[in-house]
This record gives structure tokens, sequence and C-alpha cells, in this order.
């Protein structure tokens, strides 16, 4: 688990997701509210205000529980709607899929999803696996008396 201090940008109510925000000053980080189709960052677990100085704390979970900005099903694709809430992401327009819900629930209502956290890209291949197991098996051949 690690923290960091940041400022709020905007008021956002409990529940609510949120994202880091573009900088306003240097040295400095800013959040603000999520909004539609955006890819979040955090959950406000209690109402903040704009201007207000909060620790932001990474705890790893994975299951996250977020206003719904419409009635949600249980077991569907869920992506981020109007003002950090999340909604069904089904059908041709459907907001990048952030997890899938675990309960329905109604507009308004706090609804449980599982998030779905995927790597952000292909980066730089390594070495080949091959190699990595030669040089595994070589030092246990060193380790255990036998060459």
């Amino acid at each position: 688990m690690t923290n960091f201090k940041a400022v709020v940008i905007e008021d956002i109510q409990v529940n609510r997701l949120v994202v880091l925000a573009v900088k306003e000053k240097e040295n400095e980080i800013s959040i603000r509210l999520a909004q539609e189709g955006e890819v979040l960052d955090f959950l406000a677990t209690r109402a903040i205000t704009e201007g207000e100085e909060v620790y932001v704390t990474i705890k790893n979970r994975e299951i996250w529980k977020v206003e719904a900005g419409a009635d949600i099903q249980a077991g569907v694709p869920v992506g981020t709607g109007e003002d950090g809430k999340i909604v069904e992401a089904l059908g041709e327009n459907a907001p990048a899929i952030i997890g899938y819900s675990i309960n329905a629930a109604k507009a308004g209502e706090v609804v449980s999803y599982v998030r779905n956290v995927k790597g952000g890209g292909e980066g730089i291949p390594g070495r080949k696996a091959q190699k990595a197991t030669r040089v595994l098996m070589d030092s246990r051949r060193k380790n255990s008396g036998t060459n």
C-alpha cells in the first residue's frame, strides 16, 4: 500500500470514479472527477471539495463500489459514465470496459464491480524464454555440484 498527496480541482461526491488531472502547478498532483469513457485511476471513498489537499491511498482492491449512472444488471461489463458514475458497457457506443458488475443496481444506487486491470501496451520485448531457462538450468547444476 502506498499513498501520496493530491489537490482536488473540483467537488467530488463519495463513490465516484476519479482520474489524474492535467497539471495545474509544477510538482503538484491534481485529481478530478472521471468523465464518460475515461479509464479511471482512483475511487473517492468520501466526498471531497475543490481546493482540498487529500492523501490518495493505493490499496490494489479488485472490487470497487461506485454509484450507478443508470440501471445496471448483475454480471455485465461496465464503463465510466457521466460524473464519475458507472454504466453498462454494452452495445455499439459503449464506453471502454473497466470491469464487470457483481450485483444489480438502480441509477443512484451503489454497485460493486470487479476491476478489469490490464497492462498498458506491449513495451520492449525481453529475452526469449529459452535463454532464461538455460541460465536457470546452468545455475542449478552449479548449486548441485554436478556439471
